[in-house]
Parts: C-alpha cells; sequence; structure tokens
C-alpha cells in the first residue's frame, strides 16, 4: 500500500476496527492496521491512526485487538514512527491505565510485559516519572497483581542500586502518607483510599524484598527501630485488612532473613505491641466473646487464609509464626508476656505449643503461610509465559529480544536464596559507581506520597513538578563557554555546543545514562549559536554563521549552507555538485513589495550575511535561519537546498536589526480548527526590541511591535495562542495573540540582570539571569501590587550544599524526566532537578 491511497483509504476502514469483533475479525483488523503503519509518513500517522489507537486502548471491555496492540513489536513500530514524546504523551499512559481499575487477565499481563521490556529503552529517569510513580499514584484505585509486578521487575531489571535508590524511598513515603491520614480527620472516601493504597504498598514491599539481600532488607527495611510493617501495626486508626497485610508480610520478610536477624532487629521493635496485645485483653469488652470454633493444636495448621476480626488477633497471626519460625524458648526469651499471650491463645482459639519434636516450617511452606486474604502479591498466572493465551494468532513476546530479560527477577530471587551471602557480595562490589544514571536522585526528595486527587494516565501537566534548584551533576563539556543545547525526544541524548580548542567552535554528544562525551562535530571555524537535531534522520544542524548539517552517529559533514552577495546562488555543501550548482528561480508572480508592514523576496545584494539565529519546523521539515540583516532563509533539509528568503525590515532602514531569535507554531493543514493567525506564522525578534510575526506561506509581515527596550533573547510557542519572549531588559513577557497588538502583555519582572534564555513546560517557565533561575507560570496569579513576578534563585550543588556561582548560558527541559540542563559560560554542563 502506498502512502496516498493510505492517506485516502485509512479515514473509511479505522472506523471499522473500533466496533467490537471476534478473534478472527480481530486478526484481520491487526494487520490493516500494521499495513497503514508502515505506509503513512509520522505527520499523518498521528493525525489519521493516533487516534484510533487511542480508542482502541481506553475501551474498558477486553478485546484481542486491544491485546495484540499490546505487543511490544506493534508499540515499538509506533513509537520509532511518532517519537518518543509523542508515545509517551498520548500512548503510554493508555498502557498504565490497563492495569487498575479491574482490568482483564490477557490485557493487564500484555501490558505488564510491555512496560518491563520498554523500561531499559526510556531509561531510569523516564521509567521513574512515567511509569514508576504513575503506578504507585494508582495504589488504592485498584490496581491489579500485574501492576505490582511491573513495579518489582523493573527493579529486578534495573539491579539493586536502582531498588534501594528509586523505589523503596517512595514505598516508605507512601506508608507515613497513609499513616499520616489514618490519624488526622479526613472524609471516608480519602480513609478507605488511603487503607487500600497501604495494603498495595505494602504488598510490593513484600515482593520488593524478595529480590533483595537479606542484608539489604534489614538495613532498609527493619533495623534501627525503622520497621514499616511494626509502625503500621502500632496504629490505632487502621482498618483491620490493612493490619492483617502488615502482619502476613512482616512474617514472610521474616522468613526471609532468617532466625538470627528476625530475633536481633524484628522481636525488640514488636515488645511494645506484645506488650500491647497481651494485657488488653483485661480492659476489652469483647475479650470473653473472642472464642473461635476452630482448633490449631500446632502452629503448623494455622491457615494462611484465616481472617481476623479485631485488633486482639494479630496475636493469632504473629505468635505461632515467630514460635515455628524461632522456637517457643527462643520466643519466650525475647518476650516478656508470653504467658500472657499464650493463655489468651489457648482461651480464645485453643492453640498451644506442643514439644513433639516437630521442626519449625521449611522456608517453602513459610511462604504459603504469610499470604493474606485481603489480596495476593502474585497473580495466579505468568505474565511472561501467558503473555497472549486465549489470542491464538498473536506471537507471545517472551520469544520476542525483551523476553529473557524479564527472567531476571526470578533468577536473582533464587540466587539469594540459594547464596545470599555470595550474592550480597558479587552485589555490593558493583554497587554503582559508574552505573547507567547512577547520578539521577530519586523523587522521594520532594514526593510527599500518593494524592487522591490526581488521575492516572491524566494531563502531562497534572503530576506537578516541584523544582528544587539543585544541581545532582556536573561535567566539563567544552574548554570555553557553552552557548547552545538541544536534547533529543528520547532525553537520553544531548548535544553542545560550544568554544573548543583554539577558540573552534565544537559540538559535542552527550550520552546522559553516563554523562560520557560519545562524538562531536568540529568543522565550525567560530562558536556554535544554535542547535537542532533533525528527526528521523538521524542529523544534526549547527550554525556558527554557516548551518552545517551532519550525522549525529558518525560526526561527518552532509552539507553547509551560507548566504552570498548573489541571492540566486545557492551555497549548499560542496560535497553535492547538483546542490552547489542549483539556482533558485524566482517567481515574479508572488513577489510582495517591500515596505514597513509587508515582507517579501530579497532580490539585491545585502550586508550582514551571517546566519544569527536558527529554529527547525518540525512539521514542515525545514530549517528557518535568521541573518544579520533581519532577513529569514527557509532551508529544505531533505532536499539539501536552500528556498525563499524573507525580509522582516524594510529597504529604508539604514542599520538593519540582526534575526536573535525565532519561534514558529503548527502547520495550516495539521490545525485546520485554529485561527488563520495562529495556522502557521513564524515570530521573529530582533536586536532593537521589535518582533515580527511572518506568515510562512506568502511571506507577508501580519504584525510589528516594540516588545522589548533591549536585545530579545528567546522567543517560544507554548500554545496556539501564546507567544512568550525575554529580552536583556530584564523582563520575561507573555502576549495572547487573540488580543490586539496595542494591548499589554503579561510582563514577569523580578532579575537583576538580562534574561539570557528560558525554557517552558505545561504552564511553567524557567529563566536564567547570570548564576540565578527564575521560576513563574503562565496562569498564575498577580501579586498583591497587581504586577507578575518571577521568583530568582540560586541552583545549589546537592551533595555539598554551596551555590552556583557560574554565568548561566543556556538551558533545556528534559520534561519526561523531569530534569533541565544548564550551560555555563565556563564550559560546564549542570544536570539540575
Amino acid at each position: 500500500m502506498g502512502t496516498f491511497s493510505a492517506e485516502m483509504c485509512a479515514p473509511y476502514c479505522l472506523p471499522l476496527v473500533l466496533n467490537p469483533l471476534s478473534a478472527t475479525e480481530s486478526e484481520w483488523a491487526y494487520i490493516l492496521l500494521q499495513e497503514i503503519l508502515k505506509s503513512l509518513r509520522p505527520k499523518a500517522l498521528k493525525t489519521i491512526i493516533l487516534p484510533t489507537i487511542q480508542k482502541i486502548l481506553q475501551a474498558t471491555s477486553y478485546s484481542h485487538l486491544k491485546v495484540s496492540l499490546l505487543q511490544d513489536s506493534f508499540v515499538r513500530e509506533v513509537r520509532n514512527q511518532i517519537g518518543k514524546q509523542a508515545y509517551l504523551e498520548t500512548i503510554h499512559p493508555l498502557v498504565i491505565c490497563n492495569l487498575y481499575i479491574s482490568p482483564h487477565k490477557c490485557s493487564a499481563a500484555a501490558a505488564s510485559v510491555l512496560l518491563i521490556g520498554s523500561s531499559e529503552e526510556l531509561g531510569v529517569p523516564v521509567t521513574m516519572n512515567q511509569t514508576i510513580l504513575p503506578l504507585i499514584h494508582c495504589f488504592g484505585k485498584g490496581l491489579c497483581a500485574d501492576g505490582i509486578d511491573v513495579l518489582v521487575r523493573i527493579g529486578g531489571l534495573f539491579g539493586e542500586n536502582f531498588v534501594v535508590r528509586q523505589i523503596l524511598p517512595l514505598l516508605k513515603n507512601v506508608v507515613c502518607s497513609c499513616v499520616e491520614v489514618s490519624n488526622v480527620n479526613k472524609p471516608e472516601p480519602m480513609q478507605s483510599w488511603s487503607s487500600l493504597a497501604l495494603i498495595d504498598c505494602l504488598m510490593t514491599l513484600d515482593s520488593i524484598s524478595a529480590i533483595l539481600p537479606k542484608e539489604v532488607v534489614v538495613r532498609e527495611l527493619i533495623e534501627d527501630r525503622r520497621s514499616l510493617h511494626v509502625m503500621v501495626l502500632m496504629q490505632h486508626n487502621l482498618e483491620i485488612p490493612v493490619l492483617q497485610t502488615a502482619s502476613t508480610t512482616l512474617t514472610a520478610i521474616c522468613q526471609r532473613i532468617g532466625p538470627e536477624l528476625t530475633a536481633l532487629h524484628v522481636l525488640p521493635q514488636l515488645k511494645e505491641l506484645f506488650d500491647e496485645l497481651a494485657f488488653s485483653r483485661e480492659t476489652s469488652s469483647e475479650f470473653s466473646s473472642l472464642g473461635k470454633s476452630m482448633k490449631l493444636c500446632k502452629p503448623e495448621v494455622v491457615e494462611h487464609d484465616t481472617q481476623i476480626e479485631s485488633r486482639l488477633d494479630l496475636v493469632l497471626l504473629l505468635y505461632p509464626a515467630f514460635a515455628s519460625l524461632l522456637g517457643i524458648e527462643k520466643l519466650r526469651q525475647c518476650c516478656s508476656t508470653w504467658l500472657l499471650l499464650e493463655q489468651f491463645l489457648l482461651r480464645s482459639h485453643n492453640w498451644k505449643w506442643e514439644h513433639a519434636g516437630e521442626s519449625p516450617r521449611s522456608e517453602a511452606e513459610n511462604l504459603n503461610y504469610k499470604r493474606p486474604m485481603v489480596k495476593s502479591s502474585t497473580s495466579e498466572y505468568n505474565p511472561a509465559k501467558l503473555l497472549l493465551n486465549g489470542v491464538g494468532w498473536s506471537i507471545p513476546q517472551s520469544q520476542g529480544t525483551k523476553g529473557t530479560k524479564n527472567l531476571i527477577l526470578q533468577k536473582n530471587s533464587n540466587d539469594i536464596h540459594q547464596n545470599p551471602i555470595g550474592s550480597n557480595t558479587s552485589t555490593a562490589s558493583n554497587f554503582g559507581k559508574r552505573d547507567p544514571w547512577f547520578w539521577f536522585p530519586s523523587p522521594a526528595a520532594s514526593w510527599n506520597g500518593p494524592d487522591f486527587l490526581i488521575r492516572v494516565g491524566g494531563p502531562k501537566d497534572e503530576l506537578q513538578w516541584k523544582i528544587r534548584a539543585s544541581i545532582v551533576h556536573s561535567v566539563r563539556a567544552h574548554h570555553g563557554a557553552l552557548r547552545s543545547l538541544a536534547v533529543c525526544q528520547d532525553e537520553c541524548t544531548v548535544f553542545t555546543g560550544g568554544v573548543g580548542p583554539g577558540f573552534k567552535g565544537t559540538v559535542q554528544k552527550w550520552e546522559l545514562s553516563r554523562t560520557d562525551c560519545v562524538s562531536g562535530y568540529y568543522g565550525h571555524e567560530e562558536v556554535v549559536n544554535g542547535i537542532c537535531v533533525l528527526p528521523n534522520s538521524g542529523k544534526v544542524a549547527s550554525c556558527d554563521g554557516t548551518i552545517h548539517v551532519w550525522n549525529g552517529q558518525t560526526g561527518k559533514i552532509v552539507s553547509t549552507f551560507a548566504e552570498t552577495s548573489a541571492t540566486t546562488v545557492n551555497a549548499a555543501s560542496p560535497l553535492s555538485s547538483a546542490s552547489s550548482s542549483r539556482v533558485i528561480n524566482i517567481d515574479h508572480n508572488n513577489m510582495v513589495n517591500s515596505n514597513s508592514l509587508t515582507g517579501g523576496i530579497m532580490t539585491s545584494a545585502f550586508d550582514g550575511s551571517l546566519y544569527t539565529s536558527m529554529h527547525l519546523q518540525e512539521q514542515a521539515e525545514k530549517l528557518v535561519a535568521g541573518t544579520g540583516n533581519g532577513s529569514v532563509r527557509f532551508i529544505d533539509i531533505i532536499q539539501g537546498q536552500k528556498l525563499h528568503l524573507w525580509r522582516t525590515e524594510s529597504v529604508e532602514s539604514t542599520f538593519p536589526s540582526l534575526v536573535s531569535a525565532m519561534c514558529s507554531c503548527g502547520a495550516g493543514e495539521m490545525r485546520s480548527q485554529v485561527a488563520a493567525t495562529s495556522a502557521s506564522w513564524i515570530a521573529v525578534g530582533l536586536s532593537s526590541g521589535h518582533c515580527r510575526m511572518i506568515d510562512a506561506r506568502i511571506g507577508n509581515i501580519i504584525a510589528s511591535w516594540k516588545a522589548h527596550d533591549g536585545y530579545v533573547t528567546k522567543l517560544a510557542a507554548p500554545e496556539d495562542n501564546l507567544l512568550v519572549s525575554s529580552s536583556l531588559d530584564r523582563t520575561l513577557k507573555v502576549w495572547d495573540l487573540r488580543r490586539n497588538w496595542s494591548s499589554q502583555p503579561t510582563v514577569f519582572r523580578g532579575h537583576k540582570d538580562g534574561i539570557s534564555d528560558f525554557a517552558v513546560w505545561g504552564q511553567d517557565v524557567i529563566s536564567i539571569s547570570r548564576n540565578n533561575i527564575g521560576l513563574s507560570s503562565l496562569t498564575r496569579s498577580t501579586e498583591e501590587d497587581g504586577r507578575h513576578r518571577i521568583s530568582p534563585q540560586k541552583l545549589y550543588i546537592a551533595d555539598r550544599g554551596t551555590k552556583n556561582m557560574s554565568v548561566l548560558s543556556s538551558i533545556s527541559i528534559l520534561p519526561f524526566s523531569r530534569l533541565f540542563l544548564v550551560g555555563t559560560e565556563d564550559g560546564d554542563l549542570k544536570i539540575c532537578c
């Protein structure tokens, strides 16, 4: 199927796959989607097929087609076509939605394996913020066993260091947050949700502890009187199912760490609880009515699905289990109220210890013993093996490239139980000085627990990003100043432009996982003032007055573009003789006479021929370059040739301003419902402080106004109707394009020096001025005096707590990683959160 036929047929075919389908019809629908996916261009794919995929994944009912779409091979192809950023915004949240609120067994299994398999490719920061945190926000909201399995298996995939530094702090925050809610007078729905969230968290801790060496479990979860399970058991306001889950998961952890460590670290923390339970029977009015018909003469016959009815019944869950693990004599030595507890068990539950030579349970039996009735921590099926059972025509993902990695968790768990000390030694030797993403900080430092009001899979800016202004890692990127940054969509690779040896411009390619420079481009003669990563081609464009397009993998030059005194000559790279000899033929019928409010094709020689700024029109796949005389050049990066040249200054202008900043918004065919003024425009900022709005289709100047009193340093269009500008006049301004240009913009003040750069994420703006960053919001209300203020603050080095004194030169946001990068005049690249 060709591209044209796919675009014509898709709107008529895709509605058919949304209706309930049989298994055979689902197979044909899946084949149809694959064929259309292969034929469509990325731009058409986003507008035609992506909404259909979203509707299928959003459906609450089970369908064979949904399970097929959740296969790693299909999702990987979609991700490669639309890019990781669009995938994380549109598809990834819907995958997570298939793991909570009564999901179907097969859909949940497929979603879980997909999330596990994609975690390595996405990287630790994105996985933490886009998979781990959303799943933890699902606690108490119907998260299925496969959702908990995703947390555990991702932990096993990334290793012990990841679990200890990233996952455990978050789970501890959840426990503390839920316990705090239980002690406050909250509405009943909030209390119920908190109890369910606590149960999910305790079950996750139980499964996580199975993949860690016992010494790590003791250090992180038990010793120094920090046991989360004991803290939960000591609460009087929690519901009985929560207490039952805490007691059964605690005994399971004790079975794993062994009797010696249990007696040393756990029993001393339980002394207060045992004392309370031992003496509470004398004052409890219900004590005489606690008798049960069940007959328990040995600890081995306590059933693992025993339901408790009151807080006193915790004795039945804890005391026999510890007696079986430690031996009755050891338990009595550690518990001074043993006589009262055993009398209560005998009187109320007909339980007593018999010295018949029974040995304590084996570890495997004890693991079965501990499972509570409330919820099982593992599903009745293995997602990795039974991913697509019932869909006979689908290929199990266990046969794919990621299949073996999902078995790491089980292997590690078996190794730990067979040789825990040896396993711990080998793990500790590799305990991560230079592990991938070793520098990434735990989100727990700025996250206080799940929020009942947050909707999982909601808008990308609903999970609030709390910026700490902390430098988590710094690396020397250039000998001189670092002037430009460009982050790839995967947020794993970044390109930096700056001053290299001999004061020549250099571009370095960095892999953020290890903050290593893996390659670079060294063909510039001057300082690089802009970098654009060209999508779908693996190429990079960098500008130092001329534009160099080069291979991002090898660093080899592909083409160069420059302006000459003769505008009819295309100065493409001599590497391509066809490109270098191409001449732009000007159609005089499309010429526009130049005046103060119109643009036009330049037909005469001009000064200031160097490119001063550069912007990528991603939808149109064109570069737009600003020049030193206020002109704008369009470049076709696919064909490798220069296109038209528009003038933004009047011909009569004696001293034309250079183009210092540019941005664009949309393309006409992609935004048919948007007003014409925002359909296909380019905003140009000039060194004089003026701004121009140019119609990119015909070159007319839509509007021209005095935006700032100084050099315009940056322009951005976070929305179709908004334009944000910054200047050396120390202000940040937000322009509503729906209003008259004479109306006043929203002006943010607060910096004491000129604003050199800023970055926008959602409704938040981070600006830089000398060695300060400034935080502001596009939706924040005015101050008491009616002004909008920027909150400037210093960056602090995380490990030493000292202030950053280097002058900041550029900034870029990694939105899905909840990080931002800054470059300095010293040549440093700093990763901040």
